[in-house]
């Protein structure tokens, strides 16, 4: 363990020994490695930590704080063009106040350092290259998770379809058979950045390869169908113009982000939205996924911003940096809704998210330390609500939207803010 400039450089090993020396037990929402340091790593990685001047240190044990028992968790992969990848882990501890430890991972030892969230957005925007104007036009709809999922499966399927194509000096086409659907979801977790689906797959709560397919298909079509991204052309489907717009986005895409954010609200419940921008020459698209809805939308880079500057907001400190973070309790057992996915108190009668009963037989706590369900709601902290409460109404059509963390309406598509 040691510094490179402002990097704290060690291996998993020594990060578990340092929590363990600076009294800060995993957390529910842990991002340390699973490793056991031995003996001699813990004695090196005390003698690093006293050798320290008091400034350094508490910025050390503040960054494995975060890692160790993170108040909100994120997970960022993004790429340029094809060719290069970069994933990252990103936590947030009182002891961080005002920014996000940064994490990667590099040869054979993590890298850690503070970073605010201006110095993230400026790296997204970059990434997104927010120099070059956009001109694509503007497109917004909600759906079911499970549809906004296959549609990535679809783009999938006929990127494929469009490459083969190109080998053999044919038309790409734009019709598919969905029987073959299932196939290609169960596939979701195959190790290629280069296919939105599985670029995607990387940064979800749970992987897309276990979700019922078999079930949630047909559903899904008629979602899309609804929502005029497909049409059914005798037993095929095939893309109409606002789906072959994404299509073509996501097949000459300069590059891609992929981001994921974790937090437990007052209410003791775990909250996940899982993001995803893709930037072609001209447009910019966006998939938002946050328990049973999610929003699909073509963006302006002024949207775009507005998006990760929330995303990446983060609350001040509430304590001075501490040298040794006391020890945290053992989280309390808790219940995973089997339809939208959130935690929340064994006793609850409903889960607080979705308004589902709960069922003790059907729907046991977590067992793991550091669990990963189906993304449930937007990360900021928010009260505990009655499945019965009054959902706000859209300000452009007047109608009810499907929930207060709702980005847009799903009639009218216009935004929610």
């Amino acid at each position: 363990m040691n510094y490179e400039g402002k990097d704290l450089v060690a291996t998993g090993a020594e990060l578990v020994a340092a929590s363990s020396l600076i009294g800060e037990a995993y957390g529910s929402l842990s991002r340390l490695p699973r490793v056991l340091p031995t003996p001699e790593v813990e004695a090196e990685v005390k003698a690093f930590l006293e050798q320290l001047s008091p400034e350094r240190r508490n910025i050390t044990t503040a960054m494995i704080s975060a890692v160790a028992n993170p108040g909100r968790a994120g997970t960022l992969h993004y790429t340029l063009g094809d060719l290069e990848v970069r994933r990252v882990i990103l936590a947030w501890h009182p002891a961080t106040g005002p920014a996000w430890t940064f994490m990667f991972f590099a040869g054979t030892r993590w890298h850690l350092r503070l970073l605010t969230p201006e110095d993230l957005l400026r790296v997204l925007m970059e990434v997104l290259q927010e120099s070059i104007p956009l001109r694509s036009t503007p497109y917004r709809c909600c759906l079911n998770t499970s549809s906004s999922l296959l549609f990535l499966g679809i783009l999938h399927l006929l990127q494929a379809a469009h490459l083969h194509a190109c080998l053999g000096h044919l038309e790409s086409p734009i019709s598919f058979d969905p029987s073959v659907l299932p196939d290609v979801m169960h596939e979701g977790s195959t190790e290629d950045f280069r296919w939105p689906l599985y670029f995607f797959d990387k940064v979800l709560p749970h992987s897309v390869e276990v979700m019922p397919w078999a079930e949630e298909l047909a559903p899904a079509l008629a979602d899309l169908v609804a929502h005029d991204l497909i049409t059914p052309q005798g037993n095929d489907y095939r893309l109409t113009t606002s789906g072959f717009a994404f299509a073509a986005a996501f097949r000459h895409h300069l590059t891609k982000i992929g981001l994921r954010f974790t937090s437990q609200n007052d209410a003791d419940i775990e909250t996940h939205e899982a993001v995803l921008l893709v930037r072609s020459p001209h447009d910019l698209h966006l998939l938002d996924v946050g328990g049973k809805e999610s929003a699909l939308a073509s963006l302006t880079l002024d949207d775009t911003r507005k998006l990760l500057e929330e995303l990446l907001r983060i609350g001040p400190a509430t304590a001075e940096m501490p040298v040794a973070a006391a020890s945290a309790p053992a989280p309390a057992a808790k219940r995973t809704c089997t339809v939208c996915g959130a935690r929340f108190a064994m006793e609850a009668d409903v889960c607080p998210t979705c308004g589902t009963p709960s069922h003790p037989e059907a729907t046991p706590p977590h067992a793991t330390a550091s669990p990963e369900p189906h993304p449930a709601a937007t990360p900021p902290p928010q009260q505990k609500a009655s499945p019965a409460s009054t959902p706000p109404l859209c300000k452009q059509c007047g109608k009810p939207l499907a929930k207060a963390t709702s980005k847009f309406c799903g009639h009218c598509g216009a935004p929610a803010s």
